[in-house]
């Protein structure tokens, strides 16, 4: 008999499993290897040093909409993390406008569980619980044919990154859509984020579809569960080869994204500056992170009352795991330089 996605979660144990980092509150030195000790003489908090030190590991594209902009390694390829969740939200703000969908679409919760994995820092959890799903065994919904609608599900993949809510999108626009939508800034790479799970715990890439059928398959993910890395040294390796992008390709679907009111409403939905206070004459702040081990990725769309746009991608990698715990002030940090000029020079100087 086919194993279903609660047998699974309760055979491997996946609750409290460590793995994949959450998304932000979300580095190695020139020459180093992969994983060396952060040097002592630079503070976890201190990102413009470390920028400094390490701009081999740093992709970035800052362009405050008034003359003012950084360009560093921004065509050079690097892991983007949740950050390319721009590009499902881009393509379901397309297929809303065209009728394909709407948002009060109705979408059992066992449809969009079915691509949970359990490895993704308990973003899952906070999905249900912000749609005020209960989950009496901490990890899946006690009710798999409760009913959420497709925007729901677009606000959590959003707001706490929740990797099965973005593949079970894929699956519903059609991976002919989500191409599309990713053919307009061609260097992101869109993944299948179940396939790469799948991948840190199998050692291999297998198609996803097969996984839900298969329950030979399954057994073996059972079986291979306990042996999948769960530290973050352990999942650097894995996550180097993830997939990637450029920050200019980034920092382009940003400045879209901030023309499409669909898009734009669940970017700058709950993130109202990210903590920082803004000045009167802006009137939205879109912003969507990402995060694995050893990558942190920033990007903003901030639009003003005037109509000026300003826009930001910053990708960094090799990040230690001390320095990995304040990437909230590099996001922050990122937001004052679209906003303040000084903070701007900053990055300039830092990078030059």
């Amino acid at each position: 008999m086919l194993l279903t996605r609660r047998n699974l979660f309760a055979t491997c144990g996946v609750a409290g499993t460590a793995a994949l980092l959450p998304v932000l509150p979300a580095g190695a030195e020139p020459g180093a290897r992969p994983g060396a000790e952060p040097r002592p003489d630079i503070a976890p908090d201190d990102w413009q040093a470390w920028f400094r030190a390490n701009p081999q590991h740093v992709a970035m594209v800052l362009d405050d909409g008034r003359g003012g902009r950084v360009w560093h390694r921004a065509h050079e390829r690097q892991p983007l993390a949740s950050a390319v969740k721009v590009v499902h939200l881009a393509a379901y703000a397309k297929a809303v406008e065209s009728g394909l969908v709407r948002p009060d679409d109705k979408v059992r919760v066992r449809e969009w569980e079915q691509y949970y994995l359990g490895l993704d820092g308990g973003a899952h959890q906070a999905s249900l619980r912000h749609l005020g799903i209960p989950f009496s065994n901490g990890v899946t919904a006690d009710d798999p044919n409760r009913h959420v609608t497709l925007d729901d599900l677009v606000t959590v993949m959003i707001r706490f990154s929740d990797n099965a809510a973005a593949d079970f999108l894929r699956h519903r626009l059609g991976d002919g859509l989500i191409h599309a939508t990713a053919a307009r800034w061609p260097v992101l790479q869109v993944p299948e984020i179940l396939v790469e799970v799948l991948h840190l715990v199998l050692g291999r890439r297998v198609d996803p579809q097969r996984y839900l059928r298969d329950p030979q398959l399954q057994l073996e993910v059972i079986g291979r569960f306990p042996d999948a890395p769960k530290t973050y040294e352990g999942q650097r390796p894995w996550a180097r080869g993830t997939w990637s992008g450029t920050a200019a390709g980034l920092n382009r679907a940003h400045r879209a994204l901030t023309a499409m009111p669909i898009a734009r409403s669940h970017l700058e939905h709950g993130h109202p500056g990210i903590g920082y206070e803004l000045p009167p004459d802006v009137v939205g702040v879109g912003f969507k992170g990402g995060s694995l081990p050893g990558i942190v990725t920033v990007g903003f769309g901030v639009r003003w009352a005037d109509g000026r746009v300003g826009s930001a991608a910053v990708l960094a990698k090799e990040v230690d795991e001390q320095r990995f715990g304040t990437s909230g002030d590099l996001v922050a940090s990122v937001l004052k330089a679209l906003l303040e000029p000084a903070v701007l020079r900053q990055f300039q100087v830092s990078l030059s």
